[in-house]
């Protein structure tokens, strides 16, 4: 019984020393998540106004064919690009967006494509290889907590150049979608060819393009693919960090339960010693008695 009341002991010390571990990770990741999410919420709205221009632009006829952006090729060479972590203990956001890129993968490789990876993260990298991918471009160092549009420029220049180059016929992002504090699923995004955006409800009063459509458009697809890398990494941040703080605070609300467990174990054994004991001196007494 004594040996009992020991091992328990050591349990309780062990558990609350994972327990101090996982309470500073979740906060850690909340302070995190906070100027994180702030990156999402500033740059939607931009993202937004650049998507309306392109879909004012779309609507007034202009025609895109001069851009290679929004070519779309009759070939099957898809290059696809994969955002995980570096860091893992956020549950099963890495696994979600791995099994994501897995199955488009296979999908397109059944669909008769020619495929090329690439992958950001490390958790993405060592999984991809470990189910036979080969990844011919990978990026660990480049990915960072707190994304900048230079970060963006740099991923965006890596996706856009073997399009333009004509080495690929498609480019596709799989990160996490930030749709609300509560959702943020897996998504494949089809970055290249641009899809031609579909004018909405006729406006009473078409709008005016100065100098002209060709020239907007010149300068903002730039501007338009800089901004939509730059919320795919900071959104990608944010889930990672929001999937941390649930999943420590998940290990640490564990942690306490199973202290409190071990902490009545312990103090039944304690009072079963004592009793065993007590009944021990009780009946050598009794002995000498007699």
């Amino acid at each position: 019984m004594p040996e009992q009341a020991k091992v328990i002991r050591k349990r309780i010390k062990s558990v609350s020393a994972t327990k101090k571990i996982t309470r500073t990770m979740e906060m850690v990741a909340t302070a995190k998540l906070k100027s994180a999410q702030q990156r999402v919420q500033s740059s939607g709205p931009y993202l937004e106004q650049l998507r309306q221009l392109m879909r004012e632009i779309g609507g007034s006829g202009v025609d895109v064919s001069k851009w290679p952006y929004f070519e779309v090729r009759p070939g099957k060479r898809t290059l696809l690009f994969l955002l995980t972590a570096n860091r893992g203990l956020c549950g099963a956001f890495n696994a979600n967006l791995i099994r994501l890129a897995r199955d488009t993968c296979r999908a397109k490789e059944k669909d008769g494509h020619t495929l090329r990876v690439r992958v950001a993260g490390k958790k993405g990298i060592m999984a991809l290889r470990y189910q036979g991918f080969k990844p011919e471009k990978t990026y660990i160092d480049e990915l960072v907590d707190k994304p900048t549009p230079k970060d963006a420029e740099f991923f965006l220049k890596e996706l856009v150049t073997p399009f333009l180059q004509n080495e690929v016929d498609e480019v596709l992002v799989v990160y996490p979608h930030w749709e609300s504090v509560g959702r943020q699923p897996p998504t494949v995004l089809r970055l290249l060819p641009i899809a031609p955006e579909e004018k909405g409800a006729a406006s009473a009063i078409p709008p005016i393009f100065e100098p002209s459509p060709e020239g907007i458009l010149d300068r903002l697809l730039p501007l338009y693919g800089r901004q939509l890398m730059y919320s795919i990494l900071a959104e990608t941040v944010a889930s990672e960090q929001l999937a941390r703080r649930m999943a420590m605070k998940l290990a640490t609300d564990n942690a306490s339960d199973m202290v409190n467990h071990l902490t009545r174990q312990y103090n039944k054994a304690r009072q079963a010693q004592i009793t065993k004991e007590i009944a021990e001196i009780l009946g050598g007494s009794e002995a000498l008695k007699e």
